[in-house]
């Protein structure tokens, strides 16, 4: 694999925003982007944002923040945030995702299971696709099942195309920010993830419809972060 500084990244590709927690303050900035190729012959793309937070050290695989760096295969950095191919339980893993062993690219991969790892305050998180009637569509895990009471049987009850209700918590000892999902009133399944709150809340302030709506639902052999694959959905009616 070479890496090596290169021009901008072109604007065509699909592409994967880096987000970075703060330690300190909790808070969620979008650091980074991740690019594929935008056509045959080109590299995968890393570069940094501008301006970066002050509290941001760049990461140790690609220090130079000023510098934009290529490869043609997926950097180390992320490929290892993506399971192995040679796990016992990858195919399970795939399925609970919704993909098949042909369409699981790495960056697939990484774009509905955010990448996070336990040993940092990374994660990934992918631009909206447009669907077929020009809305904009985004899958996502929920977070935090497994803390909600009697979430097996509500999970139980859904089934992929039912819409989640949506419910401010403002309360939320973590995040005042907090947005739950609930099946039905006051029947929740989880939340939103914390690194996709400042979008969430911008649509939801602008005029166009937000929902969101089950993709799928995996048993309960399944671990608990990926029990439930979400789509957000945002209706552009103007």
């Amino acid at each position: 694999m070479g890496v090596a500084s290169a021009p901008a990244l072109r604007s065509g590709a699909r592409c994967l925003r880096v987000v970075w927690q703060d330690p300190e303050t909790r808070q969620f900035h979008e650091v980074a982007t991740l690019r594929l190729p935008a056509g045959d012959g080109e590299d995968i793309g890393f570069e940094y944002r501008r301006p970066l937070p002050a509290a941001f050290s760049p990461f140790p695989a690609f220090p130079d923040a000023g510098r934009t760096y290529r490869s043609d295969r997926l950097f180390p950095f992320f490929r290892n945030r993506v399971m192995s191919p040679s796990r016992p339980d990858y195919d399970d893993y795939l399925d609970a995702l919704g993909l098949t062993r042909e369409g699981a690219t790495p960056f697939e991969m990484l774009a509905r299971t955010g990448g996070a790892r336990a040993t940092d305050t990374v994660q990934v998180v992918p631009e909206p696709t447009v669907a077929e009637d020009g809305a904009t569509e985004q899958l996502f895990l929920a977070s935090g099942v497994r803390h909600l009471d009697g979430h097996e049987e509500v999970l139980a009850g859904l089934s992929p195309g039912d819409e989640l209700i949506m419910r401010d918590e403002p309360d939320n000892p973590y995040d005042d920010r907090a947005v739950l999902l609930d099946a039905e009133a006051n029947r929740p399944v989880g939340w939103i993830p914390s690194y996709m709150l400042d979008e969430v809340h911008k649509h939801r302030q602008g005029i166009d419809p937000v929902r969101v709506f089950v993709e799928r639902v995996n048993g309960p052999g399944t671990p608990a972060h990926l029990r439930l694959l979400c789509r957000l959905r945002v209706e552009h009616n103007g």
